[in-house]
């Protein structure tokens, strides 16, 4: 039996609990969230465990369901949670597509749906979104690679149609631009090889999925195609994919120290990177913190108070030279908990570093 099944059978079960005797928001036993993740990405299992803890704290109960990375997932996902009775859904989404689909569901069953990590379609049945600003992550990654002189640029992009990888590459490609550098035709060509003008050139680009053994394929592929020299460094969009990026480096006897090397997340592992030198740079942009966020959108819209609808969650870019592990937020679930009773990292979301979305 696999994890979905058993995730839906326990869904179930407690579905059958909530219709006995009433509504579960009705209940002692509080509110039910059906969270649903779109595949067991390390970044999404985070995230869930920090949702998890704040939703007990309050009584409720997380039915989670983990996909593997396609439409019909998220759709049976979400129809199972509606058909028992859940007062809110949490999801990580395949595509904009498929939550078209399951917004129209989730409104037409009167359940709120809230969202996390992927910009959804902003449509009807959308009750909140906490994500980051991809383009800003992705501009500040092109603002160090400026600094750095690279000109020939390797990209490892994430999972293509999700809209956080467009983003950050988008992001990459205007710092250049904006500051009057000639990228050629990159706007609309990243994906070709030799695309760009002299001041930036994409030599080689792919998809890693977000996982580490397809961008280690990726940049194993690129250094046989480039050599060595062929190259000034690499994006590689998050941190499980640049773990594959270094091994693939690694394995060819190249020194990743020598090349610039920027991603996102700033998972743990990334402090030790930057701070060696062994990656350049990174965007302190974590699951922990944009789960809390969601926590506090749904804790607002079940007591009927006004909040953010879609919020940019607040990032910490980070290099060798102004690396401060103490003001980092955590992947990890209980250091995040440690830091968060501390204050040592703002999390509240009426605090004005967490902007409005404009775009909702």
């Amino acid at each position: 039996m696999n994890r979905r099944t058993m995730m839906l059978m326990t869904a179930t079960a407690l579905g059958s609990l909530a219709l006995t005797g009433g509504s579960w928001a009705a209940s002692s036993k509080g509110k039910v969230i059906g969270y649903y993740m779109d595949n067991s990405d390390d970044f999404y299992k985070a995230g869930f465990e920090v949702f998890k803890t704040l939703a007990g704290r309050e009584g409720w109960t997380v039915l989670d369901v983990v996909g593997q990375g396609t439409a019909p997932d998220q759709i049976s996902a979400v129809e199972n949670f509606i058909t028992q009775g859940v007062d809110a859904l949490l999801v990580v989404q395949n595509s904009p597509e498929t939550t078209s689909r399951t917004l129209k569901l989730a409104k037409d069953a009167g359940i709120p749906e809230f969202h996390l990590t992927h910009n959804p379609p902003n449509e009807p049945g959308l009750a909140g979104f906490a994500g980051y600003d991809w383009v800003y992550i992705g501009r500040l990654a092109g603002e160090s690679a400026m600094q750095h002189n690279v000109k020939r640029v390797i990209m490892i992009e994430g999972k293509l149609g999700q809209g956080t990888a467009a983003g950050q590459t988008q992001g990459f490609l205007q710092a250049y631009k904006d500051k009057g550098k000639d990228i050629g035709n990159l706007a609309d060509s990243v994906g070709v090889k030799g695309a760009g003008g002299k001041d930036l050139q994409v030599v080689f680009w792919g998809s890693g999925g977000w996982f580490a053994d397809p961008a280690k394929k990726v940049m194993q592929d690129a250094i046989t195609s480039l050599g060595p020299d062929g190259f000034d460094g690499a994006y590689v969009e998050n941190d499980e994919m640049m773990a594959g990026a270094l091994q693939a480096m690694e394995e060819a006897g190249l020194d990743p120290s020598k090349y610039w090397l920027g991603s996102s997340n700033g998972k743990e592992k990334s402090w030790k990177w930057v701070k060696d030198g062994t990656t350049t740079m990174d965007v302190n942009e974590t699951a922990t913190l944009e789960a809390d966020i969601a926590y506090q959108q749904i804790k607002a819209y079940f007591a009927g108070e006004k909040y953010k609808k879609a919020v940019f969650v607040s990032v910490i870019p980070f290099n060798h030279d102004d690396i401060n592990v103490e003001k980092l937020v955590p992947f990890d679930h209980d250091a995040y908990m440690k830091k968060r009773a501390a204050h040592a990292f703002t999390y509240d979301i009426h605090d004005p570093s967490f902007r409005e979305n404009p775009a909702y």
